[in-house]
């Protein structure tokens, strides 16, 4: 077992994520009951590649499989890279993983035969619904006025859907808990919590939280899985340019961390690419006996 720190570039900041390079043989079960275990945001299980890439990974939160998440893709890719599963190429290797989303591309940049930061590129996104201002407030314990005055609640995805909630400013953002007794309706109507604040400055020029305890996930100390559907909102509304390379803030308010990258590549009006990148470090390794 090998933990790395996902968007950080220091240790004990970013997000965790343990990861199993050997996990031929592991049953379904097994998988689940280790990530339970690690509880940590999520573990991933690498195995030999079936389909052309260059390894099948499986992703598990404590409490179920995800196809898709972006700190295990970036950290697992990573992982690969330095411990020589991929072979190293420098300034960039291009890792492609067996998810159960589909082969997902990872830019990993190595220096001296070590990877140090990923970009997972998540393709092009899907824009749902529109999400009511005082649904979405009530759901984080908010006021209607605590939401921003010209953008709109909405649900985006690419990979995985977000009800990507805009607020106020940085002190609404603190100020949001999820609501338990609303909580399980809003989810099955339109998709796990990702509320932000744009802060004003230039870098970080924007911050996030993420509120996920149904899927065993209090609050995610950096989510890139989300940070990809918030990136493609803010290039349509506009704020974030194609190419331009942003910094997004998260983690704060657990007392971790974290810097991720935001971009988007456009083809006229299409958005057809969302990029999210950051730091991975390593931290620990270990074996688990069972």
């Amino acid at each position: 077992m090998i933990q790395v720190d996902v968007f950080s570039e220091r240790p004990l900041a970013g997000n965790p994520l343990a990861i199993f390079p050997e996990a031929e043989g592991l049953t379904d079960e097994q998988m689940q009951r280790i990530a339970t275990e690690m509880n940590l945001s999520e573990t991933t299980f690498v195995t030999p590649a079936a389909a052309g890439g260059d390894a099948r990974v499986r992703i598990f939160t404590p409490a179920m499989e995800l196809p898709f998440a972006g700190h295990p893709s970036i950290g697992t890719a990573c992982t690969l890279v330095s411990d020589g599963l991929v072979a190293p190429q420098e300034p960039v290797t291009e890792v492609t993983l067996e998810l159960n989303v589909g082969p997902t591309v990872v830019d990993v940049t190595v220096r001296a035969g070590q990877a140090v930061a990923g970009v997972v590129h998540q393709g092009p996104p899907a824009f749902g619904e529109d999400i009511p201002r005082d649904v979405a407030a009530a759901v984080l314990g908010l006021q209607e006025s605590d939401l921003d005055e010209e953008l709109e609640p909405r649900v985006v995805s690419t990979g995985l859907s977000y009800a990507i909630i805009p607020l106020r400013n940085t002190r609404s953002l603190a100020a949001a808990w999820f609501n338990f007794d609303l909580l399980p309706e809003f989810e099955r109507r339109y998709a796990e919590l990702y509320p932000f604040a744009l802060t004003g400055d230039e870098e970080p020029f924007a911050e996030a939280r993420c509120f996920g305890p149904l899927s065993g996930i209090v609050e995610d100390p950096a989510t890139g899985s989300a940070a990809g559907p918030l990136a493609a909102y803010l290039a349509r509304a506009g704020i974030l340019g194609p190419g331009a390379a942003r910094v997004l803030a998260q983690g704060r308010h657990v007392r971790r961390p974290s810097r991720l990258t935001l971009s988007v590549t456009t083809e006229g009006t299409r958005i057809v690419d969302v990029l999210v990148g950051g730091g991975v470090v390593p931290v620990m390794t270990g074996e688990l006996t069972f």
